[in-house]
């Protein structure tokens, strides 16, 4: 079952197609940000009733918490609404979308990438499968988001299916079009992310495509998203997973400095 909406202003604010990647980071995770903010004031005030050299760690402190805040709402800001064109445009730009008989859209409740892609695909047969499980991904800021995440804007029939990272409730050689948007990385054992990507190829086509999102976790997204970066996997590792599952890169590009876009493929067997 995907996320639950719920009436009120987030959801609201949340469907601001403009803001949404940057709104949603904030929401989902404002106990974090409330706590930062919290002790960055409590520095700063501090500070100003602090001698020297102690007035100076206080206010460096309460600046770098501040900064923190900043940091991650601009790269937020960057990687998912800087700009007309998000990933999910990029990537629907790679592959033809028109000959897509089946696309099947892997989640975990958030629905952002999901709308995006949406709205790029007009025929044929739109999958949402939720991989959530609270065992597996026990992230509150992710429970958050599946209480808050709004219901997806559109006509057409969606067809929702709930899903175990092992076997996947569809039949082999049957998906055009694979698609994941920021999803994976709520996995964080390594032998459930094979496992997801060995499901991909067995359901698959031969000459199906996988479109995928994710973050890096390098240096420059350290500086971006603080301590957040040990939520996310490197680039060696996204790859690395889909070679193993027997799926072969097409296209790999760094997306925004921040995060990877790539396209695999099926090869006939």
């Amino acid at each position: 079952m995907t996320a639950k909406p719920q009436p009120g202003f987030f959801p609201e604010l949340l469907r601001n197609p403009q803001y949404s990647g940057t709104i949603s980071t904030l929401v989902y995770n404002w106990p974090i940000f409330a706590g930062i903010l919290g002790f960055g004031l409590a520095a700063l005030i501090s500070s100003a009733f602090l001698m020297a050299p102690w007035s100076w760690l206080f206010l460096a402190a309460g600046i770098g918490a501040i900064m923190i805040i900043f940091n991650i709402l601009v790269a937020s800001f960057i990687v998912y609404d800087f700009g007309p064109r998000r990933e999910y445009d990029r990537l629907a730009d790679l592959v033809d979308l028109n000959e897509a008989n089946v696309v099947i859209d892997i989640t975990c409740g958030k629905l952002r990438g999901t709308q995006g892609l949406l709205s790029r695909v007009n025929r044929g047969h739109y999958f949402v499968l939720d991989i959530y499980d609270p065992h597996k991904m026990p992230d509150a800021a992710l429970r958050r988001a599946r209480a808050m995440t709004p219901p997806l804007d559109t006509d057409r029939r969606i067809y929702r299916r709930t899903a175990k990272v092992e076997s996947l409730p569809m039949p082999h050689n049957w998906a055009d079009v694979i698609y994941c948007s920021f999803s994976l990385h709520e996995l964080h054992d390594p032998a459930d992310r094979q496992k997801i990507f060995n499901e991909f190829a067995r359901i698959l086509k031969p000459n199906g495509k996988l479109l995928m999102a994710e973050h890096d976790r390098d240096w420059l997204n350290f500086i971006a998203f603080g301590p957040g970066v040990y939520s996310f996997f490197s680039a060696a590792t996204w790859t690395k997973h889909i070679t193993e599952a027997g799926l072969v890169v097409k296209h790999h590009e760094r997306w925004r400095k921040l995060a990877h876009l790539w396209v695999a493929e099926r090869k006939p067997r």
